[in-house]
């Protein structure tokens, strides 16, 4: 028996007893990601990366994969909007302690069709079967493994569902793996830019670039951009890709700066809440609501969703930056 619904999509090496092409897989050695069951051999065309700035997950450690059909390209006529071709796959592991915790996939299935689904591991690691339930699953040190609704609330900021994977991250000196330098060089991309790699906009407190790509990666690229609640909030935090290429943009001038330093919330009961408060204090990040939210966890956190741990080394590269703001 064979997997036919992963040999239509082009993946390899996949095991035996998989279900036909119409059913989204129930079993993660279904979707392409290991060349075998009885191993956890990754599928050589499941390519490992590493975007330049990368997600809070409460510590977890993370390993991504992406996959691309054979022959195929990525549609980046607009290199801040990138669109995938059908059959792309992008898988990303979650470990606590070393150990696997859940597997998310976002799987193209058509021109407008994303499958969405997490796979949690059982104890022995020998299988990861897709998570159905319709409450997030809590573990007892307080970690979360959301359903595929909580996923889709934040993917809707992707430009085609995938978040990370997009020429400002893939750019940065810090990608690892799968980077748009390889990917041009490999012809996966419709319209490849002159240059490659890139750097975020950096100020005089040498402390600006850090913050601005930190932000990028947690608060625009799921929610705070022009496709997400940029537009309602007024709060843009995601850096395009006309910031950085050809050169970098002033700080001062980029969408982060301009939203958010000595600016007043939009949200009135967060206005109500923190009646002192900036969303940048410029040298007080104790009066930045950047810094107080995404430091809180419960009321008014940020993010909202599935974090119950802050990010005290993120977060200290905002307040580092804010409170260089006064000097």
């Amino acid at each position: 028996m064979g997997c036919s619904c992963l040999v239509a999509c082009g993946a390899q090496n996949t095991p035996a007893g998989c279900v036909d092409s119409d059913t989204n897989p129930a079993d993660l050695f279904c979707t392409g990601l290991y060349a075998q069951e009885s191993t956890l051999e990754y599928s050589s065309s499941a390519l490992p990366y590493k975007p330049g700035v990368t997600l809070w997950s409460d510590g977890a450690e993370k390993q991504r994969f992406l996959y691309l059909p054979p022959g195929s390209q990525i549609d980046t006529s607009h290199i801040d909007t990138w669109k995938f071709p059908v059959g792309t796959k992008a898988w990303k592991e979650f470990r606590k302690n070393g150990a696997l915790v859940e597997t998310r996939l976002f799987w193209k299935r058509s021109e407008s069709n994303w499958f969405s689904g997490t796979y949690v591991w059982n104890a022995d690691q020998t299988q990861a079967a897709l998570n159905t339930s319709r409450q997030p699953l809590l573990s007892d040190d307080g970690y979360e493994i959301p359903t595929s609704k909580d996923c889709g609330k934040c993917h809707h900021g992707g430009a085609d569902n995938l978040l990370g994977v997009e020429a400002v991250a893939f750019a940065l000196p810090t990608a690892e793996g799968v980077t748009l330098e390889s990917l041009a060089d490999a012809g996966m991309l419709s319209d490849p830019p002159a240059q490659l790699k890139i750097t975020l906009p950096e100020d005089a407190t040498g402390k600006a670039a850090a913050a601005l790509g930190y932000l990028h990666a947690n608060c625009g690229m799921p929610c705070h951009s022009s496709r997400g609640l940029g537009e309602e909030t007024q709060l843009v935090l995601r850096m395009r890709a006309d910031q950085v290429w050809p050169t970098a943009t002033p700080v001062e001038m980029t969408d982060a700066y301009l939203a958010t330093v000595g600016k007043d919330p939009t949200t009135a009961s967060v206005a109500q809440e923190f009646p002192d408060a900036h969303r940048i204090t410029p040298g007080s990040h104790e009066q930045s609501l950047l810094w107080l939210l995404s430091h809180r966890r419960g009321d008014y956190q940020m993010p909202p969703l599935v974090s119950h741990k802050v990010d005290h080394a993120g977060t200290q590269l905002l307040s580092d930056w804010i409170d260089a703001l006064g000097d």
